[in-house]
């Protein structure tokens, strides 16, 4: 199950404050099935809710959700396709201006199985088929900011 880690990686690079305060950026699993058929070919199939919180957020929302769309267009494109359901959100408004976002995201991920020597199995995460966007295989050099209204937002630029 790696699809946590990358998200939480592509959060923190643009949000840096949240990998600074990792106890503001909570993920868990809920809902989860592995997937498994009897056959020749070995492999598994992990379908999950991916819950991801972010805590007392002051900056501008739109910004946790483009990132998070920005990365699901390589890691679970049809989130994104046409006719999909959207992604559910809760937020609750704090004082000072602060949010708790709640994302849900609906993922799943496959391992392969070949035996190898002696009764070993190498294990395979096998990479999302079709990116919308091919070229891109994660967030990475392609995203290294976000502005809006002509003020830069994610990363904070030091004061």
């Amino acid at each position: 199950m790696k699809k946590p880690d990358l998200l939480r990686a592509a959060i923190t690079a643009l949000l840096p404050e949240l990998g600074r305060d990792p106890d503001r950026l909570a993920m868990w699993v809920e809902k989860g099935k592995v997937i498994a058929r009897q056959g020749a070919q070995r492999v598994v199939a992990w379908e999950y809710d991916l819950i991801v919180l972010i805590s007392g957020y002051a900056g501008n929302p739109d910004v946790i959700m483009f990132t998070v769309c920005e990365w699901l267009r390589a890691q679970q494109p049809d989130l994104l396709a046409s006719g999909a359901e959207g992604i559910p959100f809760e937020v609750d408004i704090l004082d000072g201006g602060a949010v708790d976002v709640q994302i849900t995201l609906s993922l799943n991920e496959a391992v392969t199985a070949a035996p190898g020597d002696a009764g070993r199995w190498n294990l395979a995460t096998v990479e999302q088929a079709v990116p919308l966007i091919p070229e891109i295989s994660q967030i990475g050099p392609g995203l290294t900011s976000i502005w809006v209204d002509g003020q830069q937002v994610a990363p904070r630029p030091l004061d």
